[in-house]
């Protein structure tokens, strides 16, 4: 009887205990940062009857053991460490905690730990608790950086704490030019000039507002051509021209004159050697060799001395020892017959014969169809008609036409006559055959257009009678006969030879039987030109514009503002700066420098393109060149104005960035030293690294960053979740200034509760490992607190439990109480 009163005596007291517990959780459930405890019970030893006895083979089984137990005991008072709530506070020191760990705290050398975050600054500027001073422990930064390797130290950050100036030494820069930029096409107004090639060779400067045409005269002066063997070519830089002739008349045309029958010439002879003329379409050069042969040439330039080469496809052509004569044969060869002189081949009707190289000798002959004929020039003859490119030779002013005298070619009009002197000699054009040709130089005989002229005495050979080319034939008896088959009645149109026997009636009416003695051909007079010395000339000089060229390169004023065309078509005008075509508007970009003194300067940095890749290669991609100076970007130097008023002086060598047709940098990238000059504090170099630059299409979004800084308070701090704690100063700079530790441990539960939130380590709980929120997965929320994780309706529940067992247990002792009354009323 007594075990079951004892038994419900050690069920109240664990009750008690337990129910203990649970005031505690609940009288707590609004404390920061409380962690609920939970009691477990286990049974007190129990008293054995009897024993457990094993089964016997063949005979009785097995006897369990008869046990009574003698009560229940307090097994473990248990902290309960899962998170709880996180309650915003707005108090930027106050830190929750979320995870596995706890804050590190120190009283002098003593340690503890808590989930309490809600700490602050003191007087001094230590990180503390404020209801018990306990300092928060941690790491502390050294000019940013943090070493939490290091063993942990009291967070301090006393109020207005400075920091030093710093000195700038490196400028970085990041993100992205435009591949795809507009570059200039065009500059108008404002500065540009453009540039006027002239006819003379040189070139001008003139604003780009002025209206030139390519033609225009930009100047003019008249020029006189007095001495002998002045010339003259009409051209747009020479016309009009006026030709004072020997007789005192005068002639004026331009270069535009056309269809007229007035022609210009001279002649030149080996005295002259080294001696040129040009020929064009308006001028005609008859070189001859010493032979008298050669040809007329429209194009090309001849000397005195030189060589002419003429081809033909009619007539024939007579080898001469000196000269080079090739034939062309119908089978397309060509032969050099130049070993042979004296011969005479005649073409479309004559054959040669040659031998093939490598062949087997037997001869191949094919008709002549044509040849190349090239000699010395020995003496030329200059013709030009009026108009462009004719060319005007003064002479020596006697009035007589000699060789190198310049001379007019007057037409003689149909029905009048001239008589040939050597003061006017006449130039005859006449029929030969199918063509014409000019009998030149004649200084007598008198001539009219529809006459004829008789050509040389041909006293060996022969010659054929036509209507343009009748045949004077003079017989041995001393007669002449006319063979005219364009005559009334017409002649025979015969070919003769001299010696032939030649029979004709008499006056008489006798039979005469005689000989050929000499043949003269006659030749038809279609035009007569009559020569006149050219005593003078006089020229409109022009100098004229042959090309324009629109300005490359423009500064721009507020005068002077200018309009920049880009490559998309838009237009801007600008008032500041220098542009150029080819080149992109700058890519602006300023970043902030310090000097030893804290003083700020603001540097601008100007990228602008300067070549656009073709993309034949892949490497063949845009350039930009990175400088100091926007209007220049060849400039090396730029000086800024400071707000004191002292001025600094920024060098820089301009960089060239050259990238890939995929947007890579290929070269340019690395890092140059920029050079800044201060009467306040020196020189000083900054590196600006280029390394992290892109080239894509799309905007523009380049920025430059740099490591210094000014002086500075600090004016505020701020935590993260990791625990860290970064200022800010009044100088705009943010840095990190500590670390909050956080400490874990491999059996939280058995930690020792010291009150006031705080934790201790226990024989049990193991040693703290410190480190830092991110080591332990740990999450710290700043401005919040961590509420206690009691639920209140667990609490509710467990109390009623609780409350139950105990009345249960109290209910064993009355029992008990009662049975032992009555086994005493027993005895009575």
């Amino acid at each position: 009887m007594m075990r079951s009163m004892f038994s419900g005596v050690s069920g109240l007291k664990s009750h008690n205990t337990r129910m203990d517990v649970v005031g505690n959780n609940i009288a707590n459930v609004n404390t920061t940062g409380f962690k609920a405890s939970r009691v477990t019970f286990a049974d007190m030893i129990s008293q054995t009857l009897s024993g457990a006895s094993a089964p016997e083979r063949g005979s009785i089984g097995g006897v369990n053991p008869k046990q009574v137990g003698l009560g229940t005991s307090v097994s473990s008072v248990d902290l309960l460490f899962g998170d709880a709530s996180v309650q915003q506070t707005g108090k930027n020191t106050d830190l929750a905690m979320t995870g596995n760990g706890l804050f590190v705290v120190n009283r002098g050398q003593e340690r503890f730990y808590t989930r309490n975050g809600a700490f602050e600054f003191d007087a001094e500027g230590n990180y503390v608790m404020p209801g018990s001073g306990y300092r928060v422990q941690g790491w502390m930064a050294n000019n940013g950086s943090l070493n939490t390797s290091s063993a942990t130290q009291d967070i301090v950050i006393p109020a207005g704490k400075t920091m030093s100036a710093k000195a700038t030494e490196r400028a970085t820069y990041t993100n992205n030019l435009d591949g795809a930029t507009r570059t200039v096409t065009k500059l108008a107004g404002g500065g540009a000039m453009r540039t006027l090639t002239l006819s003379d060779g040189s070139t001008v400067q003139v604003p780009g507002t002025a209206t030139w045409k390519v033609g225009d005269a930009y100047s003019s002066t008249v020029q006189d051509y007095r001495t002998a063997g002045d010339t003259v070519t009409v051209s747009k830089n020479d016309s009009p021209v006026t030709v004072t002739f020997a007789d005192g008349t005068t002639r004026t045309f331009d270069k535009n004159t056309t269809g007229t029958n007035y022609k210009y010439g001279y002649d030149l002879n080996n005295t002259m050697v080294g001696q040129s003329a040009t020929a064009n379409a308006n001028t005609t050069v008859r070189a001859y060799s010493a032979s008298g042969v050669g040809g007329e040439f429209n194009t090309g330039t001849y000397q005195i001395g030189g060589n002419a080469t003429r081809e033909g496809t009619s007539g024939s052509i007579t080898t001469v020892a000196g000269e080079t004569v090739k034939l062309k044969l119908a089978d397309g060869s060509v032969h050099d017959v130049s070993n042979i002189p004296g011969k005479t081949y005649q073409v479309g009707t004559d054959y040669y014969s040659y031998v093939s190289t490598g062949g087997t000798g037997t001869p191949i002959t094919s008709k002549i169809v044509g040849y190349e004929h090239t000699y010395k020039i020995d003496n030329m003859s200059v013709v030009s008609k009026e108009g462009d490119g004719a060319n005007l030779r003064v002479g020596d002013g006697t009035g007589n036409i000699d060789v190198g005298d310049g001379y007019g070619m007057v037409p003689l009009a149909a029905g009048e006559s001239v008589t040939a002197t050597a003061a006017s000699p006449v130039d005859l054009t006449v029929k030969d055959g199918a063509g014409t040709k000019i009998i030149g130089k004649l200084t007598t005989g008198t001539y009219k257009i529809g006459d004829y002229y008789k050509g040389a005495s041909i006293t060996s050979g022969s010659a054929t009678a036509t209507k343009d080319n009748p045949v004077q034939v003079t017989l041995a008896d001393g007669t002449v006969h006319m063979d005219d088959p364009g005559a009334t009645p017409p002649g025979p149109g015969k070919t003769y030879n001299v010696g032939d026997h030649y029979s004709y009636t008499d006056a008489g009416g006798h039979l005469v039987h005689t000989t050929v003695q000499s043949l003269n051909q006659m030749y038809k007079i279609t035009g007569v030109d009559v020569k006149k010395e050219i005593k003078a000339v006089q020229s409109k000089k022009n100098v004229t514009v042959d090309s324009i060229e629109d300005a490359k390169e423009a500064t721009a004023t507020k005068d002077k503002p200018l309009t920049v065309t880009l490559s998309d078509g838009t237009k801007t005008t600008v008032t500041s700066g220098t542009y150029r075509v080819g080149h992109s508007l700058p890519v602006t970009t300023l970043i902030s420098v310090y000097d030893t003194l804290g003083n700020k300067h603001s540097i601008p940095l100007f990228y602008t393109m300067t070549k656009r890749g073709s993309g034949a290669t892949t490497d063949d991609g845009n350039e930009w060149t990175v400088g100091l100076d926007g209007k220049d970007v060849t400039g090396t130097t730029t000086t800024i104005r400071e707000a004191d008023g002292s001025t600094t002086t920024v060098t820089l060598t301009p960089v060239k960035m050259k990238f890939s047709t995929s947007g890579a940098l290929l070269s340019g990238g690395g890092t140059f030293k920029m050079t800044l000059t201060n009467g306040s504090f020196g020189t000083q170099e900054v590196t600006v690294d280029l390394s992290a630059v892109t080239q894509y299409a799309g905007t523009s979004t380049i920025v430059g960053t740099t490591d210094g800084h000014a002086a500075g308070t600090l004016s505020k701090v701020t935590f993260d979740s990791t625990g860290k704690l970064t200022g800010t100063y009044t100088n705009g700079v943010r840095q990190v200034e500590a670390q909050v530790a956080v400490a874990q441990f491999n059996n939280t539960t058995a930690l020792e509760k010291q009150g006031g939130s705080l934790y201790r380590e226990s024989n049990n709980s193991g040693v703290a490992n410190i480190k830092t929120a991110t080591d332990f997965g740990v999450k710290l929320t700043p401005g919040a607190l961590e509420m206690s994780n009691v639920d209140i309706a667990d609490q509710f529940s467990d109390m009623i439990i609780t409350q139950r067992g105990f009345q249960s247990n109290s209910k064993i002792i009355t029992v008990s109480d009662e049975m032992l009354e009555t086994l005493i009323n027993m005895k009575r």
